[in-house]
C-alpha cells in the first residue's frame, strides 16, 4: 500500500536474533474478513500472548501488528512463518523506515511452485537494514471457516535454514520408519497369507498420508500441482485414516465373533464416514469438517474395546490397547487444539501426536506378532485335540498317518528299526459287565498311563480304538521290542486298577511288527495287518502273551 498513514506498532529488537515464536509486544486483532488496512481499528489490537494463539473454527480475519527494530550496524535478513500447513491466505504488508507500503499475498491456493520459499509451510523473507526498522502488518484467514492458529514463527534466515533441514531430516526418519512398517507388513500378507496384515498395511499407508498432508509434504513432494488436494484433502483423509483404523481393528480384535453388537455399531461407524468422504467430493464443507474431526475423536474409544478384549482372554490384545491409548490421547489433543480455543499451545500436541503414532505402529505390529503366534498355538492345540484320545489323553487313529510319515522319515535318517506294538485288553467286555463301565474307562486310563510311563520320549503311543492301543518305535531289533511289549504285559498284569475300593485284575495280548528295516517297507496298512495277525496268534494260545508277527521276511509299500 503507498498511502496509508504508518500507525503505531509495538516494537522487537532483531539485532541478536536467533529464533522465536512471535508473542507480545506484538499485538493482534479479529475482524470481519472483508476489512482492509486502513479500515482497522488500531486502538482495537491487544497483546499477543499465549492464551490468544487458538482460536478454534473460525472464518474471522486475524491480523498481527509489530515493528522489527534492527540496532545493529548490518542488515538482518529474517523469516516469518506460519506454524499450519493448511492456512489459506497470509498477506504481509510492510514498510521499512516510514517510507513505501508493501504487500505480499502468500497463499496455498496456488500450485506450491507459486511460494517464496520452496517450504511447507507459508513463510516470508525480508531483510531490515542496519539501524533501521521494519512495520509489519499481517492477516491471516482462510476462505472458508478452518481451525485458526496465531502462532507464528521469526527466526534469522540463516538458522531457519539449519532449522528446516533438521525438521526435514526428522519428518524423514518419521515416513523412512512407516514405509518400513508397511512393507513387513505387506510381506506378512503375501507371506503368511495374512489378511489382517493387509488391513494393517492400508491403515499405517492412510495415517502415513494424513501426516504428509498435516506436515505439507504432500502438497510439496507428492501432488504440488493439485490444490484440491492440499485443500479439500484434509478432511476425507481422517475419515480414510479413522475408518481403516477401525476394519483393522474388527480383524484383529474379533469383533464379528467375539462384540457382534460392538461390530455392528463399528460397520454404522464406517458407512457414516465413506458417506462423509463422498458428501466431501460433491462439495460439502461444514458438516464434513465437523464429521472428520468426531471420527479422528472416535478413535479413543478403541483403547477400552481392547482392554475389554484382554479382559476376555485375547492377551495379545493388551499391547493393541495401550497402543491407541498413546495415538488416542494423541489425535484428541490435536482435535482440541484445531478445534477449540481451550488449550494454549497452538498446534503443538500434532507434534505428540505423530510421534505417538509411530510407537503406535510399532506396538500395533507387535500385538500382530503375539496374535500370529496366539492363532499358531491355537491351531496346534486343534490339531492336537482332534488327533487326541479324550479318555486317555493319548493320540488317536486319526493321527496314525502323521505319526507313519514321521517314523518313514526317522529311520531313512537314522536306519534304526520301526516297529508297532498292537495291544489288545483280554476279556475287556467283562470287565465292563462286571464292574461297570466306569471302572472299564479306569482299567484303559491305567494301561494309557503305563504305556506313557514305559515308552520314551520319541515313542508314540495311541489309543487305536475301544481296547485297543498301538505302540510305535525304534529299536535295534524285534528281541528289544519283544522285551518292551512283555514288560508292558507284566507290569500290566501285576498291578490291578483299585476302582471304589476293589481292585480289578487284568491282562493284556500284544502282536509285534516290524515297519520299517532293512527289508521291511510297509504301508499303514500292512503294518497293522501284520500286527493283528500276530496279536490274534497270540490270542488263539491262550491271550495274556506277547507275539513277533511270523511272515514273509520282505514287505514293500
Amino acid at each position: 500500500m503507498a498511502s496509508a498513514a504508518v500507525p503505531p506498532a509495538p516494537t522487537l529488537d532483531i539485532a541478536d536474533l536467533t529464533a522465536q515464536r512471535v508473542r507480545a509486544p506484538a499485538e493482534f486483532l479479529v475482524t470481519a474478513p472483508d476489512t482492509t488496512l486502513d479500515e482497522l481499528p488500531l486502538d482495537g489490537f491487544r497483546p499477543l500472548t499465549g492464551r490468544d494463539v487458538n482460536q478454534g473454527i473460525s472464518d474471522r480475519a486475524f491480523w498481527i501488528r509489530m515493528r522489527l527494530h534492527n540496532s545493529g550496524n548490518a542488515p538482518v535478513h529474517w523469516v516469518l512463518s506460519h506454524e499450519t500447513t493448511y492456512l489459506d491466505l497470509m498477506t504481509v504488508y510492510w514498510v521499512d523506515n516510514g517510507g513505501q507500503w508493501h504487500e505480499c499475498s502468500l497463499t496455498d491456493r496456488a500450485p506450491f511452485d507459486k511460494r517464496m520459499l520452496d517450504y511447507r509451510r507459508l513463510a516470508f523473507k525480508h531483510a531490515t537494514p542496519p539501524g533501521g526498522s521494519t512495520t509489519l502488518y499481517l492477516r491471516l484467514a482462510y476462505e472458508k471457516p478452518d481451525s485458526v492458529s496465531l502462532n507464528l514463527d521469526l527466526a534469522e534466515a540463516g538458522r531457519f535454514a539449519d532449522q528446516s533441514r533438521r525438521e526435514y531430516a526428522l519428518y524423514g526418519l518419521y515416513y523412512g520408519a512407516m514405509l518400513v512398517l508397511v512393507f513387513i507388513s505387506l510381506a506378512g500378507a503375501g507371506l503368511l497369507r495374512q489378511w489382517l496384515f493387509f488391513q494393517y498395511a492400508v491403515f499405517l499407508v492412510a495415517s502415513a498420508l494424513m501426516w504428509a498432508l498435516l506436515n505439507g509434504f504432500a502438497f510439496q513432494f507428492l501432488w504440488p500441482q493439485s490444490v484440491f488436494w492440499h485443500n479439500e484433502g484434509f478432511h476425507i483423509l481422517y475419515l480414510l485414516m479413522a475408518a481403516s483404523a477401525f476394519q483393522f481393528s474388527r480383524g484383529f480384535l474379533r469383533t464379528r465373533q467375539r462384540f457382534p453388537g460392538i461390530d455392528r455399531a463399528i460397520r454404522c461407524v464406517q458407512a457414516i464416514m465413506m458417506l462423509g468422504i463422498l458428501m466431501r467430493f460433491a462439495g460439502f464443507y461444514e458438516p464434513v469438517l465437523v464429521l472428520s474431526f468426531v471420527g479422528l475423536l472416535s478413535l479413543i474409544l478403541l483403547a477400552p474395546l481392547g482392554f475389554w478384549a484382554y479382559r476376555q482372554g485375547q492377551h495379545y490384545a493388551r499391547w493393541y490397547a495401550i497402543a491407541w491409548v498413546l495415538y488416542g490421547i494423541g489425535l484428541a489433543l490435536g482435535v482440541i487444539s484445531a478445534g477449540t480455543p481451550w488449550l494454549h499451545w497452538g498446534m503443538d500436541s500434532l507434534v505428540f501426536a505423530q510421534a505417538a503414532g509411530v510407537l503406535e505402529a510399532l506396538l500395533l505390529l507387535v500385538a500382530l506378532g503375539e496374535r500370529l503366534i496366539s492363532w499358531d498355538r491355537d491351531r496346534r492345540m486343534a490339531l492336537r485335540m482332534a488327533h487326541q484320545d479324550p479318555l486317555t489323553g493319548l493320540n488317536n487313529r486319526r493321527g496314525m498317518s502323521l505319526v507313519y510319515e514321521t517314523f518313514r522319515q526317522r529311520f531313512e535318517r537314522t536306519g534304526l528299526p520301526v516297529f508297532l506294538i498292537l495291544i489288545d485288553l483280554d476279556h475287556f467286555k467283562q470287565i465292563n459287565d462286571t464292574y461297570g463301565h466306569e471302572a472299564g474307562d479306569q482299567v484303559l486310563v491305567d494301561l494309557a498311563d503305563l504305556l506313557n510311563r514305559t515308552s520314551r520320549p520319541a515313542d508314540v503311543c495311541i489309543r487305536y480304538g475301544g481296547e485297543e492301543f498301538v505302540l510305535l518305535l525304534q529299536v535295534p531289533s524285534e528281541a528289544v521290542a519283544l522285551d518292551i511289549a512283555e514288560r508292558i504285559r507284566l507290569d500290566f498284569a501285576g498291578t490291578p486298577t483299585e476302582h471304589e475300593g476293589r481292585a480289578i485284575r487284568h491282562t493284556l495280548t500284544a502282536g509285534i511288527a516290524p515297519v520299517f528295516a532293512a527289508d521291511v517297507q510297509l504301508s499303514p496298512s500292512q503294518m497293522l495287518r501284520d500286527a493283528d495277525r500276530a496279536l490274534y496268534q497270540a490270542k488263539r494260545q491262550g491271550r495274556n502273551r506277547c507275539r513277533l508277527y511270523q511272515g514273509p521276511s520282505r514287505h514293500t509299500s
